[in-house]
């Protein structure tokens, strides 16, 4: 019986519906694999199709098309390889599900389907899937071969193959139990999980418990890259052995495709099942599925993969890369000429335009520079060859960056010097193509007409403050849309994930654009990375190609040292003066939205918290009227706000995240039972 094996996890930078462009970069996998002596190749989730195709799902002709691509590619596998790839299968009845091949040369072996199907955060699979009922397998007409199909097991000459498809391995009752019944030797798990903050410790739980509870290897693989312009996917990659991991991929890497591999003992996790106090069925055959199929030579002179830790998060850095990496796909996914920026000096505007950057940073250092060269070329970059003694940083500003950045400083009467010279030097530090003007007399111009309107009542400060503050930021927005326009570039938008969920924005001011790269980010960690860049820099992957470990911006003092304010009124104006404390206004919108709460269960929280300490509960519960007020009344904005990546737990989007009716009761009934509870303390 086989004692070892060599397992390789693809992960896989797709794009929805390139058929022809997500198989080239599985063929690489299996050519990469291959160097690497794998016995088996494990890709991510669906990702012959990829994962955001939407209601694309419904469509039976395009469905139908996949079981010739999935035959040619499995005749053109090496010979002892086996490949899992992840697909949709549509059965005959009109049921589609989410499923994954097994394959060998010239063979099509079986396809599993997922059980459990993912409904929550961000995910809406039940909209195109039926979930697979456990313990059920048939036989289906595929690709000119009749297959098992189902709750399978695989028997591949005395080693079982299971899997857990993503969010199968997530749920308590998780297909891994019944894995362990049938005595499988190694599980696999195909994955599409978004990127989120502190996820990569909870998969690496589920990866290691699956190998000490279930005897058996666990191999994880995840997708990469921003795949469908929402969701970032990091690229994680997981083996664990004996209920240690021995293999850690590196997340959220620049390169379209990364393959990892790990050698494992069988005979190590067989042991721990003998051991165990849990019972197997003996000769157990239910949903077990014969291979023809033998395995390379034992490999007896490779050495097994040693245990490896998880390094600890740095959630700025990650935070950082993961809109990096997606700021990197929506330029070459779209051919366009880079980004248009509005740039205010105050803290978001200036991250997005540090992200900008750090994206080409980074994908210079990962992709090295020839290849870097070829993905601008064909958005249709001209750049001028760096010098023989120009220092890659200082190129990349002076030749990439003003062509992939423009920004513009756009000042009113309200404008001051601080948030202009800011702005001007962080241009400078980041190298985009830097422009200022006043929008003062097109102001004027709008005042003029309003009012002329009524001659005997004009506007005034008083009555019209909101009118005449968001005049000014929706005079800035056609500008920049010319210069965007102007240079074939996408528009960035500027809300992040505090101020876009109660709305303090402007609807065709601020949040204009087509990406808004900070959207997931709450303002008290935009605060926060703002500062981290200024005075640690982002680490870089591969920063030894460009002779530095992080990229720093001294530039961004003159953008930490300054309150948030929108600059909009004559008199001072600060952001949490206008909303609360952003600690506060985050620690509501965080537990609302992720634990689902009402107001009264809020303020239940934030008393256990220590908030209890700095406020009184009278203040408390003001600004939790406050956040819920402008969070009811503002999902007409929400609906509305530019497409934003997925980067902390919860999200403003309510399209891929959490839904709210436009029109309600604004909570006036649950708000006073908050008053009531509060009033009884």
């Amino acid at each position: 019986m086989r004692q070892t094996l060599t397992l390789a996890t693809a992960c896989i930078n797709t794009t929805p519906l390139d058929l022809d462009g997500n198989l080239a970069l599985i063929r690489q996998a299996v050519d990469a694999a291959a160097t690497m002596g794998a016995d088996l190749l494990l890709c991510p989730e669906l990702s012959l199709t990829g994962y955001g195709c939407e209601d694309m799902f419904f469509v039976a002709d395009w469905l139908d098309a996949l079981p010739a691509q999935v035959a040619a590619l499995a005749d053109e596998l090496p010979e002892h390889m086996l490949l899992a790839i992840g697909l949709p299968l549509h059965f005959p009845g009109g049921q589609v599900f989410n499923a994954v091949a097994l394959l060998s040369r010239g063979q099509i072996h079986g396809l599993v389907c997922k059980q459990h199907l993912a409904r929550n955060g961000i995910h809406y699979e039940p909209r195109w899937f039926t979930p697979w009922p456990a313990g059920h397998v048939t036989q289906l007409s595929y690709a000119g071969r009749e297959l098992p199909v189902g709750d399978l097991v695989f028997d591949v000459s005395g080693v079982r193959l299971g899997f857990e498809i993503c969010e199968d391995s997530w749920v308590a009752s998780r297909p891994g139990r019944t894995l362990f019944e049938r005595q499988v030797d190694v599980i696999l798990n195909p994955s599409a999980s978004h990127f989120a903050l502190g996820k990569q410790q909870q998969r690496s739980q589920f990866v290691r418990e699956g190998s000490r509870a279930y005897g058996a290897v666990y191999a994880y693989t995840n997708l990469l890259g921003c795949e469908a312009g929402r969701a970032v996917y990091d690229g994680d990659a997981m083996v664990a052995s004996n209920g240690e991991l021995v293999m850690i991929g590196e997340r959220l890497s620049f390169s379209p495709l990364k393959v990892y591999s790990a050698t494992v003992d069988l005979q190590i996790n067989r042991a721990q099942r003998l051991i165990s106090s849990q019972p197997m069925l003996p000769g157990h055959a239910d949903g077990i599925a014969s291979v023809d199929f033998v395995w390379a030579g034992e490999p007896y002179l490779r050495a097994l993969s040693a245990p490896c830790t998880l390094p600890a998060e740095d959630e700025h850095a990650e935070a950082c890369r993961a809109v990096a990496l997606g700021l990197w796909d929506w330029q070459r996914k779209t051919w366009t000429g880079g980004y248009a920026l509005s740039l205010s000096g105050g803290a978001d505007s200036a991250l997005c335009g540090a992200l900008v950057f750090f994206a080409q940073v980074q994908a210079y250092a990962s992709l090295g520079e020839s290849a870097y060269l070829a993905q601008l070329a064909k958005g249709r970059f001209e750049i001028g060859a760096r010098g023989v003694d120009e220092a890659p940083l200082l190129w990349l500003k002076r030749a990439v960056m003003p062509q992939i950045l423009t920004t513009l400083y756009q000042g009113s009467e309200y404008s001051g010097s601080v948030t202009r010279d800011a702005a001007a030097g962080l241009a400078a530090g980041i190298g985009s193509q830097h422009h200022a003007w006043s929008i003062a007399p097109l102001i004027d111009g709008y005042l003029q007409l309003a009012n002329a309107l009524t001659p005997d009542d004009p506007l005034n400060w008083q009555r019209d403050d909101l009118a005449l503050q968001n005049i000014q930021a929706r005079v800035r927005a056609p500008g920049i849309w010319l210069l965007a326009n102007r240079g074939n570039k996408l528009l960035i938008a500027t809300s992040n994930l505090s101020e876009a969920s109660v709305g303090y924005c402007t609807m065709d001011g601020d949040t204009s654009g087509v990406l808004s790269p900070i959207g997931g980010i709450s303002k008290s960690r935009v605060l926060q990375i703002n500062r981290y860049i200024l005075e640690q820099g982002i680490p870089l992957q591969q920063g030894e190609v460009l002779g530095i470990a992080r990229l720093a911006l001294a530039e961004m003092a003159a953008i930490v040292n300054q309150a948030p304010t929108a600059e909009l009124r004559p008199v001072e104006q600060t952001d949490e003066a206008d909303l609360m404390p952003f600690p506060v206004l985050d620690a509501i919108r965080r537990i609302s939205q992720t634990q689902h709460l009402t107001p009264k269960g809020v303020l239940q929280q934030l008393l256990r918290s220590p908030f209890a300490q700095q406020y009184s509960v009278a203040t408390l519960t003001g600004w939790l009227r406050r956040y819920y007020g402008l969070y009811c009344r503002n999902q007409w904005k929400r609906e509305r706000i530019a497409v934003s990546f997925h980067i902390e737990a919860d999200s403003a989007d309510p399209k891929t995240y959490r839904r709210f009716p436009v029109i309600s009761s604004q909570l006036k009934r649950e708000l006073d039972e908050m008053d009531a509870f509060a009033a009884s303390l």
